[in-house]
């Protein structure tokens, strides 16, 4: 199974999400009893939109939805972004022009419009771009953060398909170059934790949602997601190692 969390700096690059359909109850494996949305379900699935952040969760963790039990399947599953943006529409005053003048700041519009849309190969390169317009640390931070999360999402696909883990390797490789900026980033740690367990190294996302928890304010309803998924993570190492 994989997961993908992406979480804003200041400026988060977004995604869109379709509209909300019904409440939901979800009961855990774990005990642990969710309430949200109900806004996707698949045979691998489903997504919730849970205290204003969007959550997935695999089959074989939940017990029932709404007092029906529920039989996950043997292969693994894809489970979607967590991220506090995912559910706004793209914003089309981000879909800004852009020319040999352009802005850093107009640039980074038009990455976040690109990015909800999806084309992460020009949000790619427009990220490229910025970074040969600025040496301001906060300015690079934010774009790397950005040019981590677009590695991220092409990475799933090619990884899914192919066990090409190329793109995942970069949105390390820039998440961390935030991290350089900003150390205590928990975005950059979730990131990086996420493209861990999207490969299924369950001690590597653990440790870096553990790190990334430490930086979060615990009232941040993405705080208790992040627990989820630490704890999700944890669980599935101790599978892995045969601990009951």
């Amino acid at each position: 199974m994989k997961k993908r969390i992406l979480i804003s700096l200041i400026l988060l690059v977004c995604l869109c999400l379709p509209a909300f359909i019904f409440a939901e109850t979800i009961v855990l494996k774990s005990g642990k009893t969710v309430e949200g949305k109900l806004i996707e379900k698949t045979d691998k699935y489903i997504k919730i939109y849970f205290q204003g952040v969007p959550l997935t969760y695999f089959l074989d963790e939940i017990e029932s939805i709404d007092g029906k039990s529920v039989n996950a399947p043997n292969k693994s599953t894809t489970i979607e972004i967590l991220n506090p943006e995912y559910a706004k529409p793209p914003n089309k005053d981000d879909n800004v022009e852009i020319t040999a003048e352009s802005t850093v700041e107009e640039i980074l519009k038009k990455i976040n419009y690109y990015y909800s849309v999806h084309n992460f190969d020009k949000a790619i390169e427009l990220c490229e771009l910025a970074l040969k317009k600025t040496n301001d640390i906060n300015d690079v931070a934010r774009i790397n953060f950005s040019l981590s999360s677009n590695y991220l999402e092409k990475g799933i696909e090619a990884y899914e398909k192919n066990k090409d883990d190329s793109f995942y390797k970069l949105s390390i490789q820039a998440a961390k170059k935030l991290l350089e900026v900003v150390p205590h980033s928990w975005q950059g740690l979730g990131n990086i934790g996420v493209v861990y367990m999207n490969m299924s190294n369950w001690r590597q996302a653990s440790y870096y949602f553990s790190e990334a928890e430490k930086y979060m304010d615990k009232n941040d309803p993405n705080y208790a997601s992040m627990e989820i998924e630490r704890n999700l993570c944890e669980k599935m190492e101790k599978r892995k190692v045969g601990v009951p």
